[in-house]
């Protein structure tokens, strides 16, 4: 069994305990040095766990895989409180957890690696995502995804940043007003 993967095109802008994500291709067609995996977590009511879902089952037992998982559960979940999700917790160790354990409203929490095989723990948690553009001269947040992301993606909790087209650095001190979780 293996964890959900985004693959992306985009460069990793890190500070201490900030990441950000210069996104240049949202669905690429090859693996390239610009290759970056997105892991998106679903939260666990209560402890505030993150969990990465491999595979879902609804109530009859049909299997949901890959990205579309994420849409089901938005779409499905609160019709399916005892459709099952297996996954792993962020050490890697299996889990398994039914769908009324979810937190349905809460963006989801999206973790970004260097490598496909990395372990989940290398993980580094994403504040934010940077949309290079020609129409600005400086960093502009956006109050939501642009309408060209899809789910997962948009869903993430992070915060949206217009940036000039050949932005290569970005102040990580503007990222201090965190992104709205959602619930």
């Amino acid at each position: 069994m293996q964890g959900i993967v985004q693959h992306i095109h985009g460069s990793l802008l890190t500070g201490e305990s900030e990441t950000a994500v210069l996104l240049h291709d949202i669905d690429p067609t090859e693996f390239t040095a610009d290759s970056l995996y997105l892991r998106f977590a679903f939260i666990i009511r209560g402890p505030e766990q993150h969990v990465f879902p491999a595979l879902g089952l609804d109530d009859w037992g049909r299997e949901i895989r890959g990205l579309a998982l994420y849409r089901w559960v938005h779409e499905h979940g609160e019709q399916f409180p005892r459709a099952e999700v297996f996954g792993f917790d962020v050490d890697g160790s299996k889990t398994q957890f039914f769908l009324r354990a979810l937190e349905l409203y809460a963006k989801l929490p999206c973790y970004v690696y260097e490598r496909a095989d990395a372990p989940l723990a290398a993980g580094r948690l994403v504040q934010a995502v940077l949309l290079p553009t020609t129409d600005v001269t400086q960093p502009v947040r956006l109050s939501r995804a642009p309408q060209i992301i899809q789910r997962p993606l948009r869903a993430a909790h992070v915060s949206w940043w217009q940036v000039t087209a050949q932005a290569h650095q970005f102040d990580l001190s503007l990222l201090s007003r965190p992104a709205d979780p959602g619930f």
